[in-house]
């Protein structure tokens, strides 16, 4: 899966820091908003890195799954959350291709992963979000407005990538770590 120089050993060498520079120290609001919507019994984060969102919501009663593709963010996962009496499952795997993960997932959610896929990969996380999803249920992201890759990103663009198969029920500016940036809430629609 991956050779010098990719995105992989990019985030191996972040991870491998005492903190990153996008790590979250605040679960965000949104996140907590959409675990006490409904009762939900199972979670799956996409690009979880250390985990402290899945910690989060294994916390609050859920069986939560984390995966990255980041073998030294998921050893800091697991290290971490050694320590807590409900853990969260977490899985070193690519969000275009989860194969090892059967659903469904009552919620999924994604704070920062999706704006760094090209728009094939786009294609591939879509269709593995719909495969593991529950019909009727949220796929939540954050993603920067300009991705790292400049590919831009709005809510006519995400919409369009997660036709047909999602509804964009709300889109939300954001100034999260401080760059331009929305909250997307995606309804799964049967099919």
């Amino acid at each position: 899966m991956s050779r010098p120089g990719t995105a992989v050993d990019f985030f191996d060498c972040a991870y491998r820091l005492p903190f990153t520079i996008w790590g979250d120290i605040r679960i965000p609001v949104e996140l907590k908003s959409l675990v006490q919507q409904n009762a939900h019994r199972t979670s799956l984060e996409l690009g979880c890195g250390i985990g402290r969102f899945s910690r989060y919501l294994a916390q609050q009663g859920l069986h939560a799954t984390g995966v990255d593709f980041s073998p030294i963010a998921i050893a800091k996962a697991r290290k971490r959350a050694a320590r807590d009496d409900l853990r969260p499952e977490f899985l070193v795997g690519d969000v275009t291709h989860l194969d090892a993960l059967k659903g469904p997932f009552d919620i999924c959610f994604d704070v920062g992963c999706f704006h760094c896929l090209t728009p094939d990969m786009q294609q591939g996380y879509v269709s593995e979000v719909f495969r593991l999803l529950k019909r009727g249920s949220v796929h939540l992201i954050w993603a920067m407005d300009k991705a790292p890759s400049d590919i831009p990103l709005s809510p006519d663009i995400v919409k369009e990538t997660f036709a047909p198969g999602f509804e964009l029920q709300k889109a939300q500016k954001s100034r999260r770590r401080i760059v331009r940036s929305h909250w997307y809430w995606l309804r799964r629609l049967p099919g």
